[in-house]
């Protein structure tokens, strides 16, 4: 199949994401990715994988682990989910998204192999087979991986050999409808990403959660629990954090660093100086990102649940102190708004709900802004309406603030960073 564009992938997709509004959360389990990859000889066995999953930080802890990874020399191929600036960054080289000629030219070539394959992957299913195939025709040293949602049934967990490295970030309530209504239930998802022979990182985290996965590595064969600490972890490096990096991408980058000081011993890696690590904590897409309009400076965060805004609050307080900015915010349909509202109006001085319009990996729909204003006025005297983007960011942009932010969803994130970019241009 012959793609000439990134429009042309797109459209070429489309098959894919209706196999995903027909199956998500329909008994999807990572044995229809292990018949695809069979199908197209398996390239994820020869790959040196880390695989991270948890609720908050696992985009950021991915792109660090990459960083320093190929900082210490190595040749690292990661994906994240969902993307915010392009597809692209679903199949990254050292770093770097493949160039959309490249993508285009390898989509072309994956579909080919795939069209004849005895059942039709959802789309997150074929993107993680195209990045796990791409990884092992460009020869990478190491994958690193981001899970989709949960762990034991993702698309990613087809990657299953002894040598895995597992990393769990923090773990909260999120895709409930899903992973279970419980932090338990959730943490027993996410710990499914460990197989025999595995070690696992993570913080300490409440008791409930390393209860379930202090069982699930006793009951994994010769699986390994190596318990971080941020404190202790951050005196090892000296705390010699770039200015510009958030308090939570802080401990983010930590746990990556610990997974890196593992594999300077086991693979006998580059000890990278401390200058070298300094330039491997780079800016994540949509992660208390700025971008500067005229003379105002917007904040860019997907902060989509309550311990991401908890995570985003502190950070945004820790650098700008108690200032109250306008903010322009749109969720997810199943968000808690209720738990998220009062975190984010300590820093609101006036909040726009808008609604954003497209979706990825599966179906998702906004919330309603009526019904998510009515919500946020309970915690933000100030609050506006408009159901379009543009909209809203126009209204944000009008504010007599110079300082101004834009959370909640991802999605609304990529659209309105895509609507800024244009105006920057």
């Amino acid at each position: 199949m012959k793609l000439q564009s990134m429009h042309d992938v797109e459209q070429a997709l489309i098959p894919y994401y209706q196999v995903a509004k027909q199956t998500t959360g329909k008994g999807i389990t990572v044995e229809r990715v292990a018949r695809l990859m069979a199908h197209v000889g398996n390239p994820e066995r020869g790959l040196k994988v880390i695989h991270i999953a948890g609720t908050s930080g696992k985009t950021s802890t991915t792109s660090y682990i990459a960083a320093l990874l190929a900082a210490a020399g190595q040749k690292v191929g990661h994906t994240v989910s969902p993307h915010v600036d392009s597809l692209t960054e679903r199949v990254q080289i050292n770093g770097t998204p493949l160039s959309d000629e490249k993508f285009c030219h390898l989509m072309g070539e994956f579909l080919d192999l795939v069209s004849d394959a005895t059942e039709t992957p959802s789309w997150f299913e074929l993107l993680i087979g195209f990045a796990l195939w791409v990884f092992a025709k460009e020869k990478v040293d190491y994958a690193v991986l981001e899970t989709g949602m949960g762990g034991l049934h993702d698309a990613t967990n087809v990657c299953d050999l002894p040598d895995k490295v597992c990393v769990i970030t923090d773990i909260g309530l999120d895709h409930t409808q899903w992973l279970g209504d419980t932090t338990v239930q959730i943490a027993g998802q996410k710990a499914g990403i460990i197989h025999p022979g595995n070690v696992v990182f993570m913080y300490e985290q409440n008791p409930e959660i390393m209860q379930v996965v202090k069982f699930k590595t006793n009951q994994t064969k010769k699986a390994e629990l190596y318990i971080q600490h941020q404190d202790l972890l951050a005196n090892v490096y000296g705390q010699n954090f770039d200015d510009n990096l958030p308090l939570y991408q802080q401990r983010n980058w930590l746990l990556a660093y610990a997974v890196y000081r593992y594999l300077v011993l086991r693979d006998g890696l580059m000890l990278l100086l401390a200058d070298e690590l300094h330039q491997t904590q780079t800016q994540v897409p949509g992660r208390m990102e700025s971008i500067q309009v005229g003379e105002k400076t917007i904040i860019l965060d997907g902060a989509h649940n309550a311990p991401k805004m908890q995570a985003f609050v502190d950070s945004f307080q820790a650098r700008y102190g108690d200032r109250k900015v306008p903010v322009l915010v749109a969720l997810k349909k199943d968000k808690e708004e209720a738990e998220i509202g009062p975190i984010l109006a300590r820093i609101s001085s006036e909040i726009i709900v808008t609604a954003f319009h497209g979706s990825q990996d599966w179906p998702i729909e906004a919330q309603e802004p009526a019904n998510l204003a009515e919500t946020m006025k309970n915690f933000t005297q100030n609050v506006q309406i408009t159901g379009d983007t543009a909209e809203g960011l126009r209204q944000l942009l009008t504010t007599s603030d110079n300082l101004i932010v834009v959370t909640g969803s991802f999605y609304l994130v990529s659209e309105v960073k895509a609507q800024l970019l244009k105006l920057q241009s």
